[in-house]
């Protein structure tokens, strides 16, 4: 575990894990909202404290054993101790949390949430022991943003589906099924589309042609589909 000792006092880096056995009751808040005093989280998923937040000025800033950061710049706070805690830190780790592979505990749990149905502020505020709302916004749109969080909210969803036999056969199935026994021509068509899209028939908007001349539709049937002339489509495809 990391330390600094400054004045005879050892100040620790802990991970989130950890700094939650010792104190199992508190909560965290980012290191950018948080007061002299609190225990924030660092970009990197670690637990330091403040140790001061102060204004300079129009500069605000806060110091922890990680460095002195301006909490208006566009800087990241990582678990590393620097020689000097006092000089500003200049460390942005913005690429690294973006294109990190591996995923966090609390990603995990925020991906878990999402994948339930909560709205992303919640997702993170259950997920991160937080109360601010506000930063919850900002940081969950940027977890968002990440294929690891996006490729996590994907396979959490496909377990749930999974866990009531929505399988992706099943969906097929299901589509073809309205398709081949519904009445209304526009159940018909919404069941073809989305049989076409699973297909990949819909990468592009030319793909809606492809799909077309691939069911053997005339000019006039491609034409009344793109007028959305559901009925004019029926009629045509009565006739031929």
């Amino acid at each position: 575990m990391q330390f600094k000792k400054i004045k005879n006092k050892k100040h620790y880096i802990y991970t989130v894990s950890k700094w939650e056995i010792k104190y199992p009751n508190r909560l965290l808040c980012h290191w950018k909202v948080g007061q002299e005093g609190d225990w924030v989280l660092t970009d990197d998923e670690h637990v330091c404290q403040i140790l001061k937040r102060a204004k300079y000025g129009r500069t605000e800033i806060v110091r922890t054993i990680c460095g002195t950061f301006d909490v208006n710049a566009d800087v990241s706070m990582v678990a590393e101790i620097p020689e000097n805690i006092y000089s500003f830190s200049k460390s942005n780790c913005y690429k690294n949390f973006k294109e990190r592979k591996d995923v966090t505990s609390r990603e995990l749990l925020f991906a878990r949430y999402i994948a339930k149905g909560d709205n992303v502020v919640t997702a993170y505020l259950n997920a991160y022991k937080t109360e601010n709302s506000e930063y919850a916004n900002k940081r969950s749109q940027s977890l968002l943003k990440t294929e690891r969080i996006q490729s996590m909210i994907n396979e959490e969803v496909r377990k749930i589906l999974d866990e009531e036999g929505v399988t992706p056969n099943y969906i097929i199935r299901t589509f073809k099924l309205v398709s081949d026994l519904s009445e209304r021509d526009t159940d018909k068509l919404r069941a073809l589309e989305s049989l076409a899209k699973i297909s990949g028939l819909f990468d592009t908007e030319k793909k809606s042609e492809q799909l077309t001349v691939f069911a053997g539709f005339t000019d006039e049937q491609l034409k009344a589909i793109n007028d959305g002339q559901s009925k004019k489509l029926a009629k045509a495809t009565k006739e031929s």
